[in-house]
């Protein structure tokens, strides 16, 4: 298909969408005179799809200017939306027809209610997919973009309800004032979770309010200047957020801490928001070693979720450099009424993180259990290359083969949650002993057999446990910078100006995939 039958295509789907998005808006408009769930529920959907109407009248005009995997991507993310939406309207026919010949009866307004429900959780679910693809538009650097952007009435940064409630808040300023912040944060009472560098933080006035902190250490290895700009643009990004469509937690507030003697930066501090009160937090490392019993639908959400938190962080040009399972938060839901069902999963641990544009430090460490989930080119003391979001989507590989087979690859020898001075051990369900794991500087041998060991192990166990399409993604995201990869190219070919293409192919690869998968 040629260039312009490419963009032809994709306006055409888009059109389809919204022909199919109107009349579902207008049919629920006939429902208005049922019960006041149905109207709230209404409500809801309508608040959705006025957002994404904006969004792909927006993508119209711009077809033109996207690259063509960029323009394939959103041709495959439409049909999905046209599917749902036709689905939707599929569903509620019998009811309008029976509506405009006798009136909408009482005893039809639960199967109204499940079918909005419906509607909405198939909105929410395409969302997640939607919304990298979304973030990706505000990467390219092209003229026609620039001047639609300043010319269209505000596009929303992300397209669920919360949103209408984010931007109020932070019209002003997306950050609370970093001075008023950190002095009504009672840091005394400070709480680390257990096996992270993570700690929680009440407010003084408050015993609920709590605050999740990442916290970077402004030592000789670092670039304080660098980091400082990075850390605050990172917060700006975080903080208008939807939580539970990106992954990531919305960011409050940017702290930095001086020593009170020399007045010197000690440390840099991102704090975000609990949206529970009174939760207990705890890591996915915590809940690998000692939940049990839980469903593959949960594992299949938390995978989502941390897919969509990995594509996030790339599309707004960053690297994350330090995921693994003490890195995810889980969040216990206020209602849940099953033991089983943990929460959502949100990506945390930005004590590494930074820009991809700068160059990184080659600098790493030897322990055993980080260098488990990075790139072989990345491991021992002196990584042999510099970072690349690739090296994000091996480790994310790694997260996900450990949370497919819900089975720790790292053991304690005793249960105090202290990341750093407890004696770990691989574990058995791991296959490999401590002579195995002997990470050097350089790379070497031994890395890429570690490497090729969790493939073998993804390739025989997943499987049975989680299917094919999940152990696809997985193989995936650990051979993703394999000579040969048809997925993901080489390195050079993944490189372009506006660091579109990865993102691309991890939307359609991985996120894609993962969200494609049916229980």
């Amino acid at each position: 298909m040629s260039s312009v039958d490419l963009v032809l295509s994709a306006v055409g789907i888009a059109d389809l969408c919204l022909q199919h998005g109107k009349k579902l808006m207008t049919a629920y408009q006939d429902f208005k005179s049922a019960d006041e769930q149905v109207r709230e529920r209404i409500l809801r959907v309508q608040s959705v799809w006025a957002r994404l109407e904006i969004q792909i009248q927006f993508l119209k005009q711009v077809a033109n200017t996207l690259k063509r995997e960029h323009c394939i991507i959103h041709m495959e993310v439409f049909e999905i939306l046209k599917s749902k939406l036709s689905r939707a309207i599929t569903k509620i026919e019998p009811v309008l027809k029976e509506g405009a010949n006798f009136g909408i009866k009482k005893w039809r307004y639960p199967f109204l209610r499940d079918a909005i429900d419906e509607a909405i959780s198939d909105l929410d679910q395409w969302q997640r997919i939607f919304d990298p693809t979304w973030y990706l538009i505000f990467l390219i650097g092209d003229e026609v973009i620039d001047k639609k952007l300043s010319t269209t009435s505000p596009l929303p940064l992300t397209t669920s309800n919360e949103s209408l409630q984010t931007e109020t808040v932070y019209k002003n300023s997306p950050l609370v004032p970093a001075q008023r912040f950190r002095s009504s944060l009672d840091w005394g009472q400070a709480v680390q979770i257990k096996y992270t560098n993570i700690r929680l933080i009440p407010r003084t006035a408050s015993n609920k309010t709590r605050f999740a902190v990442d916290t970077i250490i402004c030592d000789q290895t670092l670039d304080v200047t660098r980091a400082r700009a990075d850390g605050e643009s990172l917060a700006k990004k975080l903080s208008q957020l939807n939580h539970r469509a990106s992954g990531l937690l919305r960011c409050f507030g940017f702290i930095k801490r001086k020593d009170p003697e020399s007045r010197k930066l000690v440390s840099l501090h991102l704090a975000f928001s609990l949206w529970t009160e009174d939760s207990n937090p705890m890591c996915l490392r915590h809940h690998l070693l000692y939940s049990t019993g839980i469903s593959l639908t949960t594992i299949l959400n938390m995978a989502r979720q941390l897919v969509s938190a990995v594509s996030y962080i790339h599309t707004c040009g960053w690297v994350h450099k330090n995921i693994r399972p003490e890195t995810i938060l889980i969040l216990p839901e206020d209602n849940a009424t099953n033991p089983n069902d943990l929460g959502p999963a949100y990506l945390l641990g930005f004590n590494s993180f930074r820009s991809v544009n700068f160059r990184t430090m080659r600098t790493g460490d030897e322990e055993w259990d980080r260098n488990l989930y990075r790139h072989p080119s990345r491991q021992g003391l002196s990584a042999q290359e510099d970072y690349i979001m690739q090296h994000d989507v091996y480790s994310l590989g790694v997260c996900l083969l450990e949370l497919g087979l819900w089975e720790s690859f790292v053991s304690y020898d005793r249960d105090v949650g202290d990341a750093k001075h407890e004696n770990k051990q691989p574990s058995a369900s791991l296959g490999l002993g401590l002579d195995n794991l002997q990470f050097q500087a350089e790379g070497s041998a031994v890395s890429s057999k570690i490497k090729n060991h969790l493939v073998n192990l993804a390739r025989l166990k997943l499987p049975s446990r989680m299917g094919d399409k999940y152990t696809s993604v997985v193989v995936t995201c650990l051979t993703c910078l394999d000579q040969g990869n048809e997925d993901f190219g080489d390195d050079e070919e993944m490189r372009d100006d506006d660091g579109i293409l990865v993102g691309v192919r991890f939307i359609e690869k991985v996120l894609l995939k993962v969200n494609e998968i049916a229980l």
